[in-house]
């Protein structure tokens, strides 16, 4: 078994950190997409809270769940909405990652800088072989959808007809831990199809899928720790912002919570760059470690020195 090696998990974050233009590629047209987004809601919002002096003194220097709450059932609320999943931002962000995952995935598996022309076309490249890969990944979070819908129906059935109310806690919580670790290992297996189609110049995905699979069977340990590990840095450090920003900063320091929150994204963007580049990483060493130890035409599998008293006479 082919294990990666100790180094790989700090070597990931130092290969994002040198090749950073990525990231802030990345970060600045999301913040134009989201900027785009919630566009909106600001102008439906505006409308109501401002120049209110409930508002000022219920969500600007406080926050009442209250007055989130009343605003949801006025009639035409301006938050009505606010809860779509695919909007036209949304499925720009989701074409955009796809687009830029093949340049960013060609930077760090080569580890080097591409000029933004040579980027760009290392991502129209691997765009439409990512977008099947995209399609695939989909059809197989069907059954992981299916088995949490399962799970949530077996919760509130439990939490009807057990007498404890730790039962169904109890219940909740194992059932979510294992359709996270699916969800995990699905993401995992994509994500090597996808190295895989980059490093080999793969164009068939159901074959970068096959291979990927025998390579997460044989390495299940190796991969998943790497990228279980990354996921924990990175949701420890947003959930501790997250605190920070809920619990000790005032709701009047706005300009302290929109610098605290544009890097709060910023690290979550990171983060996942640091999987991909871990995994690419891990990947070219893998790859070293095969091929060194493949012997040349003609040679023999063992070396032995001829006058060597173990070759018979």
């Amino acid at each position: 078994m082919a294990l990666a090696r100790p180094k790989t998990f700090l070597t990931g974050a130092g290969l994002v950190w040198r090749r950073q233009r990525v990231l802030w590629l990345i970060y600045v047209v999301t913040l134009l997409l989201a900027f785009l987004s919630t566009r909106g809601i600001v102008s439906r919002t505006a409308a109501v809270l401002d120049h209110s002096a409930e508002a000022e003194a219920r969500l600007v220097h406080g926050f009442d769940l209250g007055a989130i709450l009343e605003l949801q059932e006025i009639p035409n609320s301006p938050l009505a909405g606010s809860n779509q999943i695919f909007t036209a931002p949304t499925v720009l962000s989701l074409i955009f990652w796809i687009f830029v995952t093949g340049g960013l995935l060609t930077v760090y598996y080569w580890d080097e800088a591409l000029a933004f022309g040579t980027f760009f076309e290392a991502c129209g490249e691997h765009f439409w072989r990512f977008l099947r890969l995209t399609i695939y990944f989909l059809i197989v979070m069907i059954p992981v959808g299916a088995l949490a819908g399962v799970a949530s129906a077996l919760h509130a059935r439990i939490d009807d007809k057990s007498v404890s109310p730790l039962t169904a806690v109890y219940f909740g919580v194992a059932a979510g831990v294992v359709i996270l670790l699916l969800a995990m290992v699905a993401r995992l297996w994509f994500d090597m199809a996808q190295v895989i189609a980059v490093a080999e110049e793969e164009r068939a995905m159901h074959r970068a899928l096959r291979r990927a699979a025998g390579l997460l069977a044989r390495n299940f340990g190796s991969l998943f720790w790497l990228y279980f590990r990354i996921s924990v840095v990175g949701t420890a450090v947003f959930s501790l912002a997250l605190y920070f920003w809920m619990m000790i900063m005032r709701p009047e320091a706005i300009f302290k919570a929109a610098v605290l929150g544009q890097l709060m994204i910023l690290w979550w963007i990171a983060t996942r760059l640091w999987q991909h580049a871990s995994e690419a990483k891990w990947y070219s060493e893998f790859r070293g470690m095969q091929s060194s130890r493949v012997p040349a035409p003609g040679q023999p599998l063992v070396s032995v020195p001829v006058d060597s008293p173990a070759v018979p006479a």
